[in-house]
């Protein structure tokens, strides 16, 4: 199997809680100390919530993105959000000293992307919790990616 297979399988494996499926986390990936999560550069879950509810309603997504904030232990910098349309898509940032919290949604099609990337001891998975609440997705895809130092990928790459 080649690596874009790997991946899709990797991508495909999910575990059901509640009404909703997450992929598993690659062991060693989840479980890191504080100290080990403060020496990478970053952690970046990538979501999409797809059957969700309350997508263009930016006094929600501000509650949501507040409370995702808190229970990752991130410090909140700004937000700012647009909404395309009454009744359209809402487009949206949440600035952090940690990094950042994006959302774009899809009224129409009960989608929502959602980006959360944070550096640290600040742990983004914990923020999923209040976006599930807010937005009550009846799927949601995960996809985490650990941002390291990239020196040791690059040598081999040479």
């Amino acid at each position: 199997m080649g690596p874009a297979g790997g991946l899709k399988e990797l991508l495909s494996t999910h575990r059901r809680i509640a009404n909703r499926y997450l992929p598993e986390v690659p062991a060693g990936k989840r479980d890191l100390s504080p100290v080990a999560a403060g020496e990478l550069p970053g952690r970046h879950l990538i979501a999409d919530f797809s059957g969700a509810e309350n997508l263009d309603d930016v006094a929600r997504i501000e509650a949501a993105f507040t409370r995702a904030i808190a229970a990752a232990g991130a410090t909140l910098l700004g937000m700012s959000f647009h909404v395309f349309s009454p009744g359209g898509g809402v487009t949206g940032t949440a600035s952090l000293a940690e990094s950042h919290i994006s959302i774009d949604t899809w009224t129409e099609n009960a989608y929502a992307a959602l980006d959360i990337f944070m550096c640290g001891v600040c742990d983004p998975l914990n923020a999923l919790p209040a976006l599930i609440e807010a937005f009550t997705p009846a799927l949601i895809e995960l996809r985490q990616i650990i941002r390291d130092t990239a020196t040791d990928t690059l040598a081999e790459a040479q």
